[in-house]
């Protein structure tokens, strides 16, 4: 009998122990999924997204540039044409919570306690809750089920649940890359779930029977500056709660933003040669060149600039939703000139006093045709002082193309520059910017919110290409003559004369030449189609020279042919033609064919000017030598 009364209570007891044990059994667990298409609006927190409505899950970004700090995750591939579309500038993760009991019984209503979700990215979060602003911040948003959301509003908290919200972010390790995020409520009263949503919750969430619960983390920014690979977040609970999807890919690829800028070589569009021009000289592929005394031979250059995506350029709205819920452009990023993607063009070696003046900037597609976008440049005038021209948008960008910055600069002179200008040439790098880090250097790497270090977007400054692109040339000053034929043999021999005019009666304040000297250049070229270089030097010989083999201003080399060859070791004979490059401007010669027995002038033999020949200015076909 005693057994029998024992036995009863302790089937009881079995039975409450079984069920507690079925309660607690139930499992609660919680999965990374991409949020819907439209953006919850942020008047008000908790407010979920329209139903039913063809809002779809917007996936991952396309692609973020491989020196950007500011991509936006989950933002979806399309480009946000319509108030339909999400913000390019506000990509949002959902965390789906699901109550189900995997033995298939029905679940009861289950509370894990409070419960701390840790988001985690491998790269920095360059944003704040506050920053930019804090409706366009790091939020919480969209709770269904069990969550009460904060939304950004300070005091939201109130407005909705049983003590208002039930989630909130406790804290965002920027350089980390962490959200911090608590499940759970505070004591009735507590001002500590309110704002930004319960931090440091006391009372675990009740998740209902069958439910799925979720929230959104909206308006993450990360860098991926230096990545070559897209970027996944990952999901981890304190416990209370499993991780079922606990990965999910948010930016799919980082790419170069741009292709590297060359300097527009053979036909130009005609967007570009249409442009004003200010100077001389037809606007036309390569580099500018101006020899060393100054003189202008081609005035102008063109930077191709090419995105490497289709949309790496873009206008500030293009960033945000264009007309959102409420009528007005909302996203993370700030709507405004200062927020477009810009382009700084850095220039070096260019001497004081030197002109680069009349630059515009063009947009075109690929195939050369000009598309949107309206660029402009933060200065018509580069200087050695200010060598750092500035590119930003106007218009809406076609995001779906891939598109080319032209750069033109038509007027390219030496302006006060001292001569003889510099051997270097002057040459340039382009960046995306505004250029900045992703974080702070100091003490916890938080996030950069100033008004000039946390700007949005914001690059790593990645100069292209690696090896500077040439913009103008300084080629020596020179004067290249062409003596049709020259003749030595038995009984003949020719007479050279070379003289530098650079010393005439009209001073160069009067429009007459720079006194220049330099040394005298043959190309020997015979009939047999050998050739053989020689170049004056101590020792050479000739009158006209002085110990160092230079011609100076107002001097004339004369010389005969037998002994250049001689010097230059090619013989005793010689039939064919010369080019004489004299290092100098303002060259000019003479020839003779003489007899040797009597000094007699057998035939006067024309030396020609050629016209000033570069990479930027080729020999002309037919050629006129312009005598």
């Amino acid at each position: 009998m005693t057994f029998k009364r024992l036995l009863l209570p302790m089937f009881v007891l079995g039975m409450i122990l079984t069920m507690g044990n079925m309660a607690f059994a139930q499992v609660v667990t919680c999965s990374l999924t991409y949020a819907g298409g439209i953006p919850v609006v942020n008047a008000a927190p908790n407010v979920p997204e329209p139903a039913p409505g063809p809002y779809a899950p917007l996936g991952a970004t396309a692609r973020s540039g491989g020196s950007e700090h500011t991509a936006p995750i989950g933002a979806g591939p399309t480009p946000p044409y319509t108030a339909l579309q999400t913000m390019a500038g506000g990509g949002k993760v959902r965390i789906t919570c699901v109550n189900a009991d995997p033995n298939g019984v029905g679940p009861a209503p289950v509370s894990p306690g409070v419960v701390v979700l840790t988001f985690s990215t491998p790269v920095p979060i360059t944003n704040t809750q506050n920053h930019p602003t804090t409706a366009a911040g790091v939020r919480l948003v969209n709770g269904t089920g069990a969550f009460f959301t904060p939304g950004p509003g300070t005091g939201a908290c109130a407005l909705v649940g049983p003590q208002g919200c039930n989630v909130g972010i406790n804290a965002v390790n920027n350089n980390g890359g962490q959200i911090t995020i608590g499940l759970g409520t505070t004591a009735a009263g507590s001002n500590t779930c309110t704002g930004m949503g319960c931090t440091n919750p006391t009372t675990g969430i009740t998740f209902p029977t069958a439910s799925s619960s979720s929230f959104d983390i909206d308006g993450v920014l990360v860098s991926t500056n230096g990545r070559t690979t897209g970027v996944s977040v990952t999901l981890s609970s304190s416990g209370g709660i499993s991780v079922g999807t606990g990965s999910l890919e948010v930016i799919t690829a980082v790419l170069p933003v741009l292709v590297d800028p060359v300097v527009a070589t053979g036909s130009l569009p005609t967007a570009v040669t249409s442009l004003p021009n200010a100077g001389p000289t037809v606007i036309a592929g390569g580099p500018a060149v101006l020899n060393s005394a100054g003189g202008v031979v081609k005035s102008n250059f063109t930077m191709r600039i090419q995105e490497n995506y289709a949309d790496a350029f873009r206008e500030a709205s293009q960033y945000n939703r264009p007309n959102g819920p409420l009528g007005v452009t909302d996203g993370v990023f700030p709507n405004s000139p200062a927020s477009d993607t810009q382009l700084s063009i850095i220039l070096s070696n260019i001497p004081n006093g030197f002109t680069i003046a009349n630059c515009s900037a063009v947009m075109t597609d690929t195939a050369g045709t000009a598309t949107a976008g309206s660029p402009t440049i933060s200065a018509t005038n580069i200087t050695a002082a200010s060598p750092i021209l500035t590119v930003n948008f106007n218009a809406l960008l076609d995001l779906t193309a891939v598109d080319v910055l032209w750069v033109v600069c038509t007027n390219v002179a030496a302006g006060t520059a001292v001569t003889p200008l510099p051997s270097t040439p002057i040459t340039a790098q382009v960046t995306m910017s505004p250029t900045g880090l992703a974080v702070s250097a100091g003490p916890g790497n938080p996030a950069l919110t100033g008004l000039t270090t946390g700007q949005i977007p914001r690059y790593q400054q990645a100069l292209v290409p690696s090896t500077p692109v040439t913009l103008v040339l300084f080629p020596p000053s020179n004067t290249v003559l062409l003596l049709t034929f020259g003749f030595v043999g038995p009984g003949y021999n020719t007479g050279i004369a070379v003289a530098n005019t650079t010393l005439d009666p009209f001073t160069p304040a009067g429009g007459g030449a720079v006194p220049s000297e330099g040394t005298v250049s043959f190309l020997l070229v015979k009939n047999d189609g050998t050739s053989r270089t020689y170049t004056t030097t101590t020792g050479s010989p000739g009158s006209g020279l002085t110990g160092a083999g230079i011609v100076k201003s107002g001097s004339t080399y004369v010389v005969n042919l037998s002994e250049i060859l001689t010097a230059a070791n090619y013989g005793t004979s010689f039939t064919g033609y010369v080019f004489v490059t004299a290092n100098f401007t303002f060259a000019h010669g003479a020839a003779t064919i003489y007899t040797t027995s009597t000094g007699a002038a057998a035939l006067s033999s024309p030396v020609l000017v050629l016209v000033p020949v570069s990479t930027a200015a080729p020999r002309a076909t037919p050629e006129s030598s312009g005598q």
